[in-house]
Order: structure tokens, then C-alpha cells, then sequence
């Protein structure tokens, strides 16, 4: 008892001096002075303001990773509902229901985790496999364009076999003409460019056209971007041209992808196996 009385002794008058004040800024900052009060809810407002953005911000910074992948979730979803994902299967009735389509492609967002594109057999891995119901042959798009095919699935990975590698083959269209052609990698492309063959010479080609696929190769729905014509070249004594594109997906960045499988895929195979062996 003897220290406490010494203590407030030695400090009274600052424990005094700090009742008082709080007493004032009481008395200011009451609703009886309206001055005083919304300036002070203002600042106040604005210093809660504040540290709300900031936890905010780290907030979003630490989901983005999150809203990335419902974000890509999304973008698949309304793929799915693409009118060019779908085949016609008839137009005799109208109903409110769009029951006209049958979905021919499904699509799955992944993500490419390793990659190659300065070797002569180049690769990429997807970071889903089988187990997400990913299987050989389904095509893979990129950000801006194509990317390849898959090749081959462990339970949880896949590999690509993309437009630069020299086994990748793909029947193509010149959107503006809609003339066939052929898409490979040849010798002397490099990892953005690709070769576009078998064009007839009288085609009216002009640089910066565009590529895109044909959808009656099993892989990739009919429209896909591939490319833009870079170049071009008559095959000597073919009547055709030899078309050099810019790949519209760069392989020094590819990350986001969503996969596509054909559903009426083994329908068309069994079409052409009847077709060649009636011939």
C-alpha cells in the first residue's frame, strides 16, 4: 500500500492530466459538436478504410492461385457450351429447350509443367493424367492457339506431342479461302514457326492470313486457331504452295491449356473403316 501511494504520488499529475484530456476529447467529439465528430469519424473511417484495402490485398494475392483455376473452371464450362462444340442432329421442331445439339467435344483445364522447344523431338507435360480422365489422342490448346496432342498418360500426368516435333501431322484450313492444307515442322522451322503444304497455287494467299483447324481430324473442333501466314513459296511442279505460318501459341510460354476429347470420335473412326473397306 505504501509503494501504490508513493507511485501515484510521483505520477498523479500525469494520471490526472490524462483523465482530464480524455474528459476533453469526450466532450468535442460528442454528437453535441457535429463539426467535430464527422471529422473525426472521417479519419477514422479512412484509417479502418485503409487497413481493410491493405488485408485485402495481401488476401488476394495469397488466392490467386485459387481464382486462377476457377477462373480457367470456368473458361472450360462455357467451351462446353460452345455452338461449334456440338454437332446438328436435326432442325424438323422447335422447342424451348436447345435439344437440336449433340455435344461432340469435352474439355478439361490443365496446366503445362514442363516443356521443351530448342531440341529436334520436343515435348510438353500436363499436370493431369488418366486418373482425371485424360486420355491419348485428345487435342491441347493453349492461351492463344493449338498446342498438340496427347501421346501418351501415367495416373497423374500426361505428354504432349506438339506442332514442333516432326511426327506431328494435321490437316488445316486457310480461313479466308477454306482451302485444305497440311501442318507439319519441317527442317529449318524454328520453335515459333511452322510449314503449311498442299494449298493450291491459284489460292490467294496473303501474308498474315489465317490458319486454323478443319475439325475433321479428331482432335481439335473445327476453328481452332493454329497460326498466320509468315511466308509463302511455290512447290516446283506440284501446282501448290509451300505456306510458312507464325505459330499463334509460343512455346516459351504456354502454361494455361484445356484438353479436348472428341466424344463422337469413335462414331466417325468406324464411318471411315467402313467407307475404305467398301472401296
Amino acid at each position: 500500500m505504501r509503494n501504490f501511494l508513493l507511485f501515484f504520488q510521483k505520477y498523479g499529475a500525469v494520471f490526472i492530466f490524462m483523465i482530464l484530456q480524455g474528459i476533453c476529447m469526450l466532450f468535442i467529439f460528442s454528437k453535441t459538436n457535429p463539426y467535430q465528430h464527422s471529422r473525426f469519424a472521417n479519419s477514422s473511417n479512412q484509417i479502418i478504410g485503409n487497413i481493410y484495402s491493405g488485408i485485402n490485398n495481401i488476401k488476394s494475392y495469397l488466392y490467386l492461385q485459387e481464382e486462377n483455376a476457377l477462373l480457367k473452371k470456368q473458361n472450360t464450362e462455357l467451351q462446353q457450351k460452345l455452338k461449334g462444340s456440338n454437332i446438328v442432329v436435326g432442325h424438323y421442331f422447335e422447342k424451348k429447350e436447345d435439344t437440336i445439339y449433340m455435344q461432340q467435344y469435352s474439355f478439361q483445364s490443365v496446366s503445362v509443367i514442363q516443356s521443351t522447344r530448342n531440341r529436334k523431338y520436343n515435348f510438353l507435360t500436363l499436370n493431369k493424367g488418366s486418373a482425371n480422365g485424360l486420355k491419348k489422342d485428345m487435342g491441347v490448346v493453349g492461351t492463344n492457339g493449338i498446342l498438340g496432342y496427347i501421346v501418351a498418360t501415367s495416373n497423374h500426368f500426361a505428354t504432349v506431342l506438339p506442332i514442333i516435333h516432326p511426327r506431328f501431322e494435321l490437316p488445316v484450313r486457310h480461313k479466308n479461302t477454306h482451302s485444305f492444307g497440311f501442318l507439319s515442322w519441317e527442317q529449318g522451322n524454328n520453335y515459333n514457326e511452322a510449314t503449311v503444304s498442299g494449298i493450291a497455287k491459284i489460292t490467294d494467299i496473303t501474308i498474315g492470313d489465317t490458319i486454323i483447324t478443319t475439325g475433321g481430324e479428331n482432335y481439335f473442333p473445327e476453328g481452332e486457331l493454329v497460326g498466320f501466314v509468315k511466308s509463302k513459296t511455290e512447290e516446283i511442279g506440284k501446282g501448290t504452295q509451300i505456306i510458312t505460318i507464325t505459330l499463334a501459341e509460343d512455346y516459351g510460354s504456354a502454361y494455361n491449356a484445356y484438353t479436348i476429347e472428341n466424344i463422337a470420335k469413335q462414331e466417325l473412326e468406324q464411318l471411315i473403316d467402313a467407307t475404305i473397306i467398301n472401296e
